[in-house]
């Protein structure tokens, strides 16, 4: 018996950091920086997902603006809102499969939430190398 993947294309999510449980967020006071935030289902925290030629693009349904990054694959590469469209690729974690990561392609970093997963709101979403830490793993939320 095959069981549908929950992330699909065309489909609206909320994304929920696995450790501190804010969510990922187009900050309110700029529209450009990305940060974890209390969750309120609001318009900047939800994500259209498409599957493209560059891998899974991550469009706020509240600016139409793409979830990208502010520099090179680097740690510390701040993640911030841009205009054109940026390729991202989403596995299932292997130590726990209800949760995903989320690379760059071709590369082994992935979404992380500054701080070891701080729940501070506002906390900096950055690229970071992987590793085990769970504040590296999402939940997604269909809308």
């Amino acid at each position: 018996m095959s069981t549908r993947e929950l992330v699909q294309s065309g489909n609206v999510y909320t994304i929920t950091n696995a450790k501190s449980g804010t969510v990922i967020d187009l900050s309110g006071e700029d529209n450009r920086s990305i940060i974890g935030f209390p969750g309120y289902g609001t318009p900047n925290q939800q994500w259209k997902l498409e599957w493209t030629n560059i891998g899974w693009t991550f469009q706020s349904v509240g600016s139409g603006q793409y979830l990208g990054i502010d520099g090179s694959n680097t740690d510390g590469t701040r993640l911030v809102a841009v205009s054109n469209p940026f390729g991202w690729h989403i596995w299932h974690d292997e130590v726990d499969p209800s949760t995903y990561r989320i690379f760059v392609p071709n590369t082994e970093f992935n979404i992380d939430l500054y701080a070891r997963g701080s729940s501070v709101p506002g906390t900096p979403i950055t690229l970071w190398y992987k590793w085990a830490g769970i504040h590296q793993t999402w939940k997604f939320a269909r809308v």
